[in-house]
């Protein structure tokens, strides 16, 4: 849980994959990400590396 980020969306909703594209677009990590669903808008990303979550702050 140490590399995970709680997001938050705000406004109209957004399906799970279109956000996950988007978010992917945006961010191009060098590895992949996991994003889960834990309702009432919020999600989990999850990183597998340090440089990923990293790179998100910054």
């Amino acid at each position: 849980m140490e590399m995970t980020v709680v997001l938050k969306i705000l406004g109209q909703s957004v399906g799970y994959n279109a956000l996950h594209n988007r978010i992917s677009s945006l961010w191009k990590l060098s590895k992949p990400f996991q994003l889960m669903d834990i309702e009432n808008g919020y999600y989990l990303a999850k990183f597998q590396c340090f440089d990923g979550y990293e790179k998100v702050f910054m």
